[in-house]
């Protein structure tokens, strides 16, 4: 048997008129396993991904990760060590901030 499990990251920016960069409003995901799996098993009522959920998205986020350092690098646009570092770097300082989370359903115009 053959399956799939898609996991989707969206993230909203607001661009900072004169200074480089964005600055990050929110961020939002959402997990789906395909349609010869019995959906309830990995989200819940509210669209919330279960206890056996958490694996697999963390594998969705992960090997796209990797095809995405890999391909960088191949391509010659960023160094695959240092385009790992800025990964690193980056979850080191979203783990330190103070997140707000909340659930919102996926349909929801305030997302």
């Amino acid at each position: 048997m053959e399956f799939e499990f898609k996991a989707t990251a969206v993230i909203r920016l607001r661009h900072n008129g004169e200074k480089r960069g964005s600055e990050l409003l929110h961020s939002k995901f959402y997990f789906e396993p395909s349609d010869n799996l019995p959906n309830e098993v990995y989200v819940d009522a509210e669209g919330i991904p279960t206890h056996e959920a958490i694996k697999p998205l963390t594998q969705c986020f992960i090997q796209g990760l990797l095809g995405n350092i890999h391909t960088a690098h191949l391509s010659g646009r960023w160094d695959s060590a240092e385009h790992l570092r800025y990964i690193i770097s980056e979850l080191e300082r979203g783990f330190i901030e103070n997140p707000s989370i909340k659930k919102v359903p996926r349909n929801s115009e305030n997302e």
